[in-house]
């Protein structure tokens, strides 16, 4: 049954819910898979799965005589915790304290505190010997990967979304020195070519989410040729004054500026907050070599790691994307508008008006080239229209 509806979630394009149940199939396999070897070495035997999430913490055990799968059980826990092993030394002990019925094997998927101690005091209440072993490999360690599969499962099935979120930013918080969590992030970029038709890129996550409604587009008016840390310093200062000058539509300020580029933009970004006498928390995102946000960068040069956090990782990987994304489309815009544009500079009386209610009538500079001159004449003055027709068609004219 698990296998047709693996089958049928990946027919339907649904991969994350196959995958799952993937994992669902190959963890049943191990337990049927040589039933009379698994019998040998789990008579009697509890096998511990832990996993830990940003939002909530949990634990599986399953419990196995004779190779046969009799028990499973599974509890989740309010908040996180620091790591397996903590995890786990925190709740063995109190869950075999209060039991009677006492297995003779207790597998765990790492060392907890104490061990030692806890066997010998299972073993005296037991009237059996009851060993705590940590297995590194074989089918033992296939049953323990089987529990935190189920452990990780029942966590992830009962936290939600919103929790997921709220722990990632928390976290973000912590990571910038914030006394809350930053609901409200902005980041931004610059894009040009050899320092032609720069622009920037202004995006909004709230919650985690993209905010697009609050996404705002800027021509760097300033400069004429590539500098980066100007262009960003014009876009942030034309950003904060609109804010101050109570522009509803950039308000609010943000809880934490993330700036494409690392520590040189996170700089800037201070600089202008200063002069205009705000206080935003800013970081600067650090690339790898394939151009990946790996880090965080405070302005003054300390990084901060976020691979030890998958969520915060994906979260802030996914803000440096989509701001640079955001970045490239708009200039692809602007470049493809300007370069189209130009093909009707150095024309007689045709000035920066003309040009655009031509655009405007003909949407495009192919169709212009393509009119003829009646249709011209519909748009311009009788001699700019002959001016437009002749540029375009030279090889005709005698």
């Amino acid at each position: 049954q698990l296998t047709e509806r693996m089958t049928a979630a990946a027919e339907a394009l649904d991969f994350e819910t196959a995958a799952a149940l993937r994992d669902r199939v190959r963890a049943l396999s191990v337990l049927t898979k040589d039933q009379q070897v698994i019998a040998g070495i789990c008579a009697d035997t509890d096998v511990w799965g832990a996993y830990t999430s940003p939002a909530r913490s949990g634990c599986a055990i399953l419990h196995i005589e004779d190779g046969d799968l009799l028990a499973r059980q599974t509890e989740v826990f309010p908040d996180a915790a620091d790591s397996e092993s903590a995890l786990l030394s925190a709740v063995v002990p109190q869950y075999y304290l209060t039991r009677q019925s006492l297995p003779r094997e207790i597998l765990l998927p790492a060392a907890i505190e104490d061990a030692d101690a806890l066997s010998a005091l299972l073993t005296e209440r037991s009237g059996h010997a009851v060993a705590l072993r940590v297995p590194q490999r074989g089918q033992r360690r296939a049953l323990l990967d089987i529990a935190r599969r189920n452990a990780r499962e029942e966590v992830e099935r009962i936290t939600s979304d919103a929790e997921r979120t709220g722990k990632t930013l928390e976290q973000l918080g912590t990571l910038a020195g914030l006394a809350e969590a930053p609901r409200r992030l902005e980041s931004y970029d610059i894009s040009h070519t050899a320092g032609q038709d720069m622009v920037a890129s202004m995006v909004v996550f709230a919650d985690g989410r993209p905010l697009k409604r609050d996404y705002r587009r800027f021509q760097v008016k300033t400069l004429d040729h590539a500098d980066d840390l100007r262009a960003m310093e014009e876009v942030l200062e034309r950003r904060f004054r609109r804010y101050l000058e109570g522009d509803e539509h950039f308000a609010p300020l943000p809880d934490l500026l993330l700036m494409d580029g690392g520590q040189l933009q996170a700089e800037a970004a201070c600089h202008v907050l200063e002069r205009l006498g705000l206080t935003v928390p800013v970081l600067g995102m650090v690339k790898d070599d394939r151009h990946r946000t790996r880090a965080l960068v405070t302005p003054q040069g300390q990084e901060l790691g976020i691979q030890q956090s998958p969520p915060l990782f994906a979260l802030v990987g996914r803000v440096q994307e989509e701001v640079h994304r955001f970045a490239i489309t708009y200039h692809h815009e602007k470049h493809t508008k300007s370069a189209l544009t130009s093909r009707l500079d150095g024309i007689p009386g045709v000035g920066d008006v003309r040009k655009k209610a031509l655009l405007k009538h003909f949407k495009s500079v192919r169709a212009i080239e393509q009119a003829e001159l009646l249709q011209l004449e519909a748009v311009l003055p009788k001699a700019a229209a002959r001016a437009v027709y002749d540029h375009f068609h030279k090889e005709d004219t005698p």
